[in-house]
């Protein structure tokens, strides 16, 4: 276990000097001369779709081009202003300027310009992906216009159409498969030159390797652990590092069922969107978030690139990850198109973005529109489809009643199946309800004295967990999760609410009261890390809880059952 003092020892201090606010955005911008701002205007050619990962794999040229691409971009100069490595740069370490856009603070913060846990967390991830897709666009078609004359035009065309593709981890996946994807997973991968010579080749998706690695830069930060596995993976490493892929696809296989169905109910609900996009977007979300629910990709490859937040955008899984994420977004806007972002404080920093209001004018820095230095604001993104991509689900603008049934298609049935499932009742002679483990847990719960946190999982388990952390994750009994990814300089006093769906543990037949039983008897928590449990007390006010949900069965298929009232609350879960 990770004692307190443990705790406290692996982490960076935070920036403490209290030097007065920059006043207004023209101060977040570092002198150049006019016209010098670099335009982020994403892919050209038409808004054709990001496709799933394992489908972009079947498409032939594109394909092939993709990886020659993605090979060549992070082979581009680091000094590059939209090199991979300065892009990446952009969400965390090294905490420099990018695109002359400087911190609102002196000295500069030790965060990135993402803003984690804060209202503008969905769209400011829209330029980025955006400025990352123009790149990877731009090489490809360089690439392109070199193969001969007999295959030129498939391959330009092929460069039209790519897009940055997603990781659907949320995907049924047949149990004789892997859920995660040999793209990401494989070490190497065969491409064709033009010039016609086939070649295996290091895969790009695999990892990022620097050139050179700056240990001043891309530091420990976040990262050391008890045993120094952190420093290996973000000070002395000269790759991306992810963990096994056999524990990840046990893992990522363990908890599919309860993170389809928190993406399902998210999905379905009618909320205002400021709950559904953050964590903390006015109040904690009733149902949890899709920023919630995308930090297990994250904090499950800790020790790795893709956990701490400082290092993430460095690993190739994170563009595919995020991009998901979006489409997650996109989705829900479709389905309910009349709610849009609403005034909010922000009770995180980031490099640029102090303590205060944000809301849908506020400048997504660093991102420009133009090269004059206009800056992109979520007004600006709000409609993908003047972005230049789309997403399977929405291309060719499907009805409001065909989305709702490709949902409950998607994400409805089991976690092996692609075929949506009814609702089953706990007993004839009730209302349906569903169950589910509500987890109230700090952002920055497992900190030092210095104001900054780790990641950490509360990880639940339904059925015997043993005492060995480093198999706690892929143990039969996980059920689902619910994940931080910590930071430097925040409020420690932030809560994340996470529903974990555990109906699926309920015997059919059940009165409501012995359904209660039932599951506080099976049901436990544990803390842990990258395979090193936590002690409880360390993380202070984190609250684990059963509750349950009337449930009002949808009369058609493309309709969605409804959650009907407030949670009936069924007390704490025992550790």
């Amino acid at each position: 276990m990770l004692s307190k003092y443990a705790a406290a020892a692996i982490l960076l201090s935070a920036a403490t000097n209290a030097s007065p606010l920059l006043s207004n955005d023209d101060s977040l911008v570092a002198r150049q001369k006019a016209g010098s701002y670099l335009p982020i205007v994403g892919a050209t050619g038409g808004n054709h779709p990001r496709l799933e990962i394992r489908e972009l794999e079947k498409t032939g040229e594109m394909w092939n081009l993709f990886l020659l691409a993605w090979a060549e971009f992070q082979a581009i100069d680091q000094k590059v202003i939209d090199s991979y490595y300065q892009i990446a740069g952009i969400h965390g370490m090294p905490w420099t300027p990018w695109d002359g856009v400087e911190a609102y603070t002196t000295p500069r913060p030790q965060t990135g310009y993402c803003p984690h846990n804060m209202l503008l967390f969905g769209t400011w991830h829209r330029p980025y992906l955006m400025l990352f897709e123009q790149k990877l666009q731009s090489v490809a078609k360089g690439i392109a216009d070199k193969f001969p004359s007999a295959t030129k035009a498939k391959y330009q065309d092929a460069a039209t159409k790519l897009r940055v593709p997603y990781w659907d981890s949320f995907k049924a996946v047949p149990t004789n498969t892997p859920v995660y994807p040999t793209a990401i997973s494989n070490d190497k991968v065969k491409v064709t030159f033009p010039n016609g010579t086939a070649a295996t080749i290091d895969n790009p998706l695999y990892n990022y390797k620097f050139h050179p690695l700056d240990n001043k830069q891309i530091n420990g930060t976040g990262c050391v652990g008890e045993d120094d596995r952190g420093a290996a993976v973000c000070q002395n490493s000269q790759t991306t590092i992810r963990p096994a892929t056999s524990e990840l696809n046990t893992v990522f296989r363990n908890i599919l069922e309860s993170q389809r169905s928190s993406l399902y109910t998210l999905l379905s609900t009618d909320q205002h969107i400021n709950s559904i996009i953050s964590t903390r977007a006015c109040g904690s979300p009733r149902y949890g978030s899709i920023e919630g629910i995308h930090g297990a990709v994250h904090t499950l490859h800790y020790p790795g690139h893709m956990a701490p937040a400082g290092a993430t955008a460095f690993d190739p899984l994170f563009w595919l990850h995020h991009s998901n994420v979006d489409r997650q977004i996109a989705i829900w806007q479709a389905i309910w198109p009349e709610t849009w972002l609403s005034e909010c404080f922000a009770e995180t920093t980031t490099f640029t973005i102090p303590f205060g209001s944000v809301n849908s004018t506020t400048p997504l820095t660093p991102f420009h529109k133009d090269a004059a230095g206009t800056f992109w604001n979520s007004d600006h993104s709000r409609y993908i489809k003047n972005l230049g991509y789309t997403y399977p689900e929405l291309a060719n603008n499907p009805s409001h009643s065909s989305l709702i049934s490709t949902v409950k298609k998607l994400y409805a049935g089991s976690a092996t199946s692609s075929v949506s499932t009814n609702f089953r009742l706990t007993s004839a002679e009730e209302s349906p309800r569903k169950y589910f483990v509500q987890v109230k847990l700090p952002a920055y719960g497992f900190h030092d004295d210095k104001d900054g946190s780790l990641a950490y999982n509360v990880l639940l388990f339904a059925g015997d967990v043993g005492n060995d952390a480093k198999k706690w994750a892929t143990s039969e009994s996980l059920v689902g999760l619910a994940s931080t990814l910590g930071g430097t300089a925040m409020r420690q006093d932030l809560t994340i609410t996470s529903l974990i769906d555990v109906t699926s543990r309920v015997k059919s037949g059940l009165k409501a009261e012995e359904v209660v039983k039932s599951l506080k008897d099976k049901l436990s928590y544990r803390l842990e890390i990258g395979g090193k449990g936590i002690e409880k007390e360390i993380v202070k006010n984190l609250e684990v809880e059963l509750v349950s949900s009337e449930v009002r069965l949808a009369t058609s298929e493309d309709t969605f059952d409804t959650l009907v009232g407030d949670f009936t609350e069924h007390g704490s879960i025992d550790g």
